[in-house]
């Protein structure tokens, strides 16, 4: 559990670092990762999934959580979501668990009037 974690903060996250050798290989990952991640949604209690492609050929995933209790749910999970992922291509991986300090996301607007 994630005690350090001052209750009042109330986005859990997991941040995922990728480094492929090549941008075609981040891109058939972050497929992957869009497919798997995405289809636990509901399952998890994800509340927020974003995923980068940098041009090097890294991904970066960010998943949020509402609470300590779905991200240990997820922890538990990630090695067995992610094993096809590490059987079929070469990476080097960082990740780290962390709460949210700070988010913001600009409402889409419709502009026709």
């Amino acid at each position: 559990e994630y005690a350090w974690a001052d209750k009042r903060l109330k986005m859990f996250g997991k941040i995922l670092n990728f480094k492929f050798t090549s941008v075609s290989e981040a891109k058939l990952a972050a497929s992957f990762c869009s497919e798997k991640f995405g289809s636990k949604i509901s399952s998890f209690n994800i509340v927020g999934l974003n995923i980068f492609i940098g041009q090097t050929g890294d991904l970066n995933v960010s998943i949020k959580f509402e609470n300590p209790d779905a991200l240990n749910k997820f922890e538990e999970n990630y090695i067995s979501i992610i094993a096809d992922l590490k059987e079929s291509l070469v990476f080097k991986e960082n990740n780290f668990v962390g709460v949210c300090a700070y988010t913001y996301e600009k409402e889409a607007a419709s502009t026709e009037t």
